[in-house]
C-alpha cells in the first residue's frame, strides 16, 4: 500500500489557499500512483477556526470545497482514496458542529468520521464548537482494513498519561484487527512533543500480548505545519508500524508530500518510543531556531506584511529577535532602529551596529532626549504641591515619588518612536521580551504590546543559547551583563536574580505548579536526574539553592510572577513553544488572593 503524507499549512478561512493545497497533494499522490493521500485535521477550513464556525456562510464555504474536491478526485485520480478534514452541522442535540474526516474516492464521499475525544485543555477549546462522535469507521484498500482517527483519538491510549476520556478509539480499532489506522493532526509543537508523540503512541501499534489486537498494527500519523496565531504546527508526520518507525517528515518549511509504500518499508528506528532512542528522535525533529522562524513567518505573512521594525539596543534579546526577523522575512525588510539615551554605553551602540552589519538589515539611529520630558513633567505636577491633600503633594511630602517612572519615560519614548514608524511605513513592529522578563514583569507596561513577540515563550537562557550558537551575532552581546540601560550601572541580575537561578523558578512555577520552595529544590534534583537543562550555569543555580537567603528571595519572586498577571494580560501574541505559555495557554484570573 503506497501512502502519501499531505503535510501542508493551512489558514482558517482561506478556502481557495487550502484547496489549492490539497489539489497539490492529490496531484503528487495520483502522479505516484498512491493507493492513499492522507492531509491534517481540518485541511479544508483550517485549524482552529474558532468562532468564525459561527459566521454565515462559513461552514456552507467549507462543504463547498468538500464538494469541489469530491468532482477534481473522479477527474484526476483513479483508484485513489483521498482523506481530509472539515467540518459539518449537528442536527440533534448538543454542539453545533462535528470535526470530521472524510474519504474521497472517485468523485464518491466513501464515509465519514467524527472526532471522538475533543480537547479542553491548555490552548484547545473543542468542546466550545463540537459535539463528540460515537462511531467508528473501517473501509477497505487493496485488501487491507483500514481505519479513521482524529488527532486526540489516539491520546487516551495505554502509556499515554495524563488523559482521561471514558473511551478509547484507538483501543477499540485494535478490536477490530484493522491493518491501518490512520490518524489527521492539528498538533502544536513543543518542547519535546516530537519524542512524547511516539514515545505515546508507537507502543500501541505492538501485538498485545493478553489483550486487544492479535497482530502488528500500522499508524499513519500526518500533522499540519506552519504558524498560526501563537501556535507552531511542526509536521513530523510519521508512519509507525508494530512499534517501528518506519518514515518520519522532517521538513517544516514548506509542504512536503512523501509517498511512502509501507509494504516494502524498513525501520528508519527499531522499538522508536524506547527510552535509548529520545536523543535520535530529537535530531529529527525541527530545532527551536527553526520553529521560532516559522512562528514569526507565517504570522508576518498571513497578517499581509513583508516588513519588519524592531528597537535594537545592542542586548542579547533584540539581537535574537533581529536574527529571527532576518531568517523569517528577509535581512532587507527588518528595520532595526537604536534609540540611545545618556544612559546607553557606547559598547551597546557598537555591538549593535555591528549586528545589523552582519545580519544585513537597515541600520537606524533616533535619540531620546528623556530628560527634557521629565524636566517638564515635574515642572507642570509641583504647581498641585501647594494643598497638602493633594496626593502629589503627600507623595512628594513622604519622599514617595518613585524614580522609576523617570526611568520608565525612557522606554515609553521608544515605543512612541518604534509605533510612530511602523504606522508612517507600514512595517510590522515586534516586541523583544522574554517568558522569564514577562514572567516577573521586568518592563514598562505596554512595552511588550507591539505585533508579536517571537521569544515571548523562551527563557532567558534559551536566547543565550541562541544567541551563542549564531556566528553572525557579536560575542560581546552574550558575553556582557544584560542591562535595560535606564539607570546609571543598572543591570537586570541586580534588580531581579541571576538568571541562572531566575529561569527554573519561573520555569518550575508556570509550566509544573511548583509555589513551594522545597518543592522546587527537589524539581531541581529532578530535572538534574533526567539531563533537562533548565539553567544557564547548573552549579551556580545548586549553591544558590544552599544560601541562606535562598527561601526567602523565591518567595519574592513567585509573589511577583502573581502580581504581574494584569501586565501579561495586555501582551502582544508571541510563538508558544512550552507546555504552558502566558496567554492561551494560561489562564489566570488578574484579582485573586491565592499568589
Amino acid at each position: 500500500m503506497k501512502i502519501c503524507l499531505g503535510q501542508i499549512n493551512t489558514t482558517p478561512g482561506d478556502f481557495a489557499g487550502n484547496l489549492a493545497a490539497l489539489k497539490k497533494g492529490v496531484d503528487v499522490a495520483s502522479s505516484e500512483q498512491c493507493d492513499l493521500v492522507v492531509f491534517p485535521e481540518l485541511s479544508i477550513p483550517g485549524y482552529l477556526s474558532q468562532d468564525l464556525l459561527y459566521r454565515p456562510g462559513f461552514v456552507d464555504r467549507n462543504l463547498a470545497v468538500l464538494d469541489e474536491l469530491r468532482k477534481y478526485t473522479r477527474q484526476h485520480c483513479e483508484g485513489l482514496h483521498v482523506v481530509c478534514g472539515y467540518v459539518t452541522r449537528n442536527d440533534g442535540v448538543g454542539k453545533p458542529f462535528y470535526n470530521v474526516a472524510g474519504v474521497l474516492r472517485e468523485g464518491n464521499l466513501v464515509g465519514e468520521y467524527r472526532k471522538q475525544l475533543l480537547p479542553f485543555y491548555d490552548v484547545f477549546d473543542e468542546l466550545r464548537y463540537f459535539e463528540p462522535g460515537r462511531d467508528l469507521l473501517t473501509f477497505e484498500v487493496l485488501g487491507q482494513k483500514v481505519g479513521l482517527s482524529i488527532c486526540e483519538d489516539l491520546w487516551n491510549d495505554k502509556g499515554s498519561d495524563g488523559y482521561n476520556y471514558e473511551n478509547n478509539p484507538f483501543e477499540q480499532y485494535r478490536a477490530l484487527d484493522v491493518d491501518v489506522v490512520l490518524s489527521l493532526n492539528s498538533s502544536p509543537f513543543v518542547h519535546d512533543k516530537p519524542w512524547n508523540r511516539l514515545k505515546n503512541i508507537a507502543p500501541g501499534t505492538k501485538r498485545l500480548s493478553g489483550g486487544t489486537g492479535n497482530k502488528d498494527l500500522t499508524l499513519v500519523y500526518v500533522n499540519q505545519r506552519g504558524g498560526q496565531d501563537e501556535l507552531v504546527f511542526d509536521g513530523q508526520s510519521f508512519i509507525v508500524s508494530g512499534g517501528d518507525l518506519l518514515h518520519v517528515s522532517e521538513v517544516i518549511a514548506e509542504d512536503s508530500f512523501d509517498v511512502v509504500d509501507i509494504s516494502n518499508s524498513q525501520p528508519v528506528i527499531a522499538d522508536v518510543a524506547s527510552p535509548e532512542n529520545k536523543a535520535d528522535v530529537k535530531n529529527r525533529a525541527p530545532q527551536l531556531k527553526d520553529v521560532l522562524v516559522l512562528g514569526l513567518r507565517d504570522y508576518t505573512q498571513k497578517s499581509g506584511f513583508d516588513q519588519l521594525v524592531l528597537a535594537s539596543s545592542g542586548g542579547v534579546d533584540s539581537a535574537v529577535v533581529c536574527m529571527l526577523a532576518c531568517e523569517a522575512v528577509g535581512s532587507e525588510n527588518v528595520h532595526a532602529i537604536r534609540m540611545p539615551s545618556i544612559y546607553s554605553s557606547d559598547h551597546a551602540a557598537a555591538d549593535a551596529i555591528e549586528l545589523h552589519k552582519n545580519l544585513g538589515c537597515w541600520d537606524y539611529e533616533v535619540g531620546v532626549d528623556h530628560e527634557s520630558m521629565v524636566r517638564m513633567l515635574h515642572s507642570r505636577y509641583e504647581q498641585y504641591t501647594g494643598d497638602e491633600r493633594n496626593l502629589v503633594a503627600r507623595k512628594v511630602a513622604n519622599n514617595g515619588y518613585a524614580s522609576v517612572a523617570d526611568e520608565n519615560i525612557q522606554a515609553r519614548i521608544r515605543d512612541l518612536y518604534l509605533m510612530h514608524f511602523s504606522n508612517a511605513y507600514g512595517a510590522m513592529p515586534l516586541s523583544t521580551g522574554n517568558k522569564t522578563e514577562a514572567a516577573c514583569g521586568y518592563y514598562t507596561h505596554f512595552d511588550m504590546n507591539f505585533s508579536f513577540a517571537p521569544i515571548k515563550d523562551i527563557y532567558k537562557f534559551q536566547v543565550f543559547d541562541l544567541a551563542q550558537s549564531s556566528e553572525l551575532i557579536p560575542d560581546n552581546i552574550w558575553q556582557k551583563p544584560p542591562s535595560a540601560e535606564l539607570a546609571p550601572d543598572q543591570t537586570d541580575e541586580a534588580s531581579l536574580l541571576s538568571y541562572a537561578v531566575l529561569d527554573p523558578i519561573v520555569q518550575s512555577h508556570i509550566e509544573d505548579q511548583m509555589c513551594e520552595y522545597d518543592e522546587f529544590t527537589d524539581w531541581v534534583a529532578e530535572m538534574a536526574s533526567i539531563g533537562e537543562r533548565v539553567s544557564s550555569d547548573s552549579s551556580f543555580l545548586l549553591n544558590w539553592i544552599d544560601r541562606k537567603d535562598a527561601r526567602a528571595s523565591y518567595q519574592r519572586i513567585i509573589s511577583l510572577i502573581g502580581k504581574m498577571e494584569y501586565k501579561r494580560r495586555q501582551t502582544c501574541p508571541g510563538t508558544k513553544v512550552s507546555k504552558v505559555a502566558f496567554g492561551i495557554g494560561r489562564r489566570l484570573p488578574i484579582v485573586e488572593k491565592w499568589s
